[in-house]
């Protein structure tokens, strides 16, 4: 059954988490609905994020928070010194939103200090930190239209 769609209800899709140079490390999705890659998006989201801020602070102004894109979605960005979290959102704009995020970073950064600085690429090292934030935002790690089509067709 689809869930319904309320225009005052916030409705986390989709959570990316990079290195802070935008290498990914984690993607949640509330269901796999893009035939993009979502490292490829992670990616992009990075050089967004750091493109606006660097035109921004040539301007004076602080950091961006977030994004909003057409039909009530928007993006939440959170930089910390060792991750990019960004958070995939349809609803209506929540500040409050925008400061969980940037309050996750920051317990990020404390809790998996030594995986982050220590992270060598090796994506089984990273499990600690999906399964934080599977439980924070009550998602799943994302699943290819293949890797679906593998599980429905094992007996």
């Amino acid at each position: 059954m689809a869930e319904l769609f309320h225009p005052l209800r916030r409705t986390v899709e989709h959570v990316y988490l990079t290195d802070a140079g935008g290498t990914p490390l984690v993607h949640l999705s509330r269901r796999f609905t893009s035939d993009k890659d979502p490292d490829l998006v992670a990616t992009m989201f990075t050089a967004i994020q750091n493109f606006m801020n660097d035109s921004f602070h040539s301007m004076g102004i602080g950091d961006v928070r977030s994004i909003e894109m057409e039909n009530r979605h928007h993006v939440a960005f959170g930089r910390g010194p060792s991750v990019l979290l960004y958070i995939v959102y349809r609803g209506r704009e929540s500040n409050h939103l925008e400061r969980r995020v940037t309050q996750l970073v920051q317990d990020i950064e404390l809790r998996f200090a030594p995986l982050l600085k220590g992270w060598d690429g090796d994506m089984d090292r990273v499990g600690r930190l999906r399964d934080y934030l599977m439980k924070e935002w009550d998602l799943h790690p994302r699943q290819t239209p293949i890797e679906s089509a593998v599980q429905v067709s094992v007996p």
